[in-house]
């Protein structure tokens, strides 16, 4: 029997595992923008001090950490209520193919975090097993492109 359990991290106990793990997830899948990883202490510091703006799910193992999720909320008028973006979803390689993901989402879909009424996330078209994981969960790709522009490039051209 699997006994991997989730709970909200509420401290900076494992603040330095969690960032290990941020670190891993973008060195294994790479971003289109490369993140400064100098900056995900404050992206755990800021949830832990205001929950109201997300918050990092741990995924544990009796006392080992195995992975974590960022979840952000936000409202969408498009859906009526709160969409929970899954920006990070992690599980460590040694732990993977247990089912750990689905019970996340399981989980997510019975305690409704935020209020949320649907969830969004991203996935790099490269990355099958994720792409088949989120698929298998009921994800759908929608039609609309999602576009993004960095600020710090409106500040240079200004």
């Amino acid at each position: 029997m699997d006994t991997v359990a989730f709970s909200v991290m509420g401290d900076l106990q494992r603040r330095d595992e969690v960032v290990k793990m941020m670190r891993g997830l973008y060195e294994e899948d790479q971003a289109a923008h490369a993140p400064n990883f100098s900056l995900f202490p404050a992206t755990v510091e800021r949830l832990l001090s205001n929950p109201s703006a997300g918050q990092i799910v741990l995924f544990h193992e009796r006392e080992e950490l195995v992975g974590y999720a960022i979840l952000i909320p936000y409202w969408s008028n498009e859906f009526g209520g709160n969409l929970l973006f899954v920006d990070e979803l992690f599980v460590a390689p040694a732990y993977r193919n247990r089912g750990i993901a689905h019970r996340f989402f399981a989980r997510i879909g019975q305690e409704r975090p935020f209020d949320a009424v649907a969830l969004a996330l991203e996935v790099s078209p490269g990355n099958r097993n994720a792409n088949r994981l989120y698929e298998s969960l009921g994800f759908e790709r929608r039609e609309n492109a999602v576009l993004l522009r960095s600020l710090d490039s409106v500040r240079q051209t200004s």
